[in-house]
């Protein structure tokens, strides 16, 4: 892992990004890549990235496969019709 790696853990590889919904000049989408955390199991890495005309922010967001399970449930249940 080096010293100003973004997430905790390796990153392996990304596996997609999603663009965000836009309003004017603002531009996000979210990156998901795969991990391996620093106990050797697999994580998934959340990268938010927010740009505009002078502006780039990034928050990178480190997630166990249980957290990555419970947030996809979640997103899941809250765009679910039943």
């Amino acid at each position: 892992m080096g010293l100003f790696s973004l997430y905790r853990g390796r990153n392996i590889g990304k596996l997609a990004a999603v663009d965000a919904l836009g309003k004017g000049p603002l531009k996000q989408r979210i990156d998901l890549v795969e991990l391996v955390l620093e106990n050797g199991e697999k994580g998934v890495g959340l990268k938010v990235v927010a740009k505009s005309l002078l502006s780039y922010q990034v928050l990178p967001v480190s997630l166990s496969a249980d957290q990555a399970r419970e947030l996809a449930h979640q997103i899941l249940k809250a765009v679910d019709d039943e």
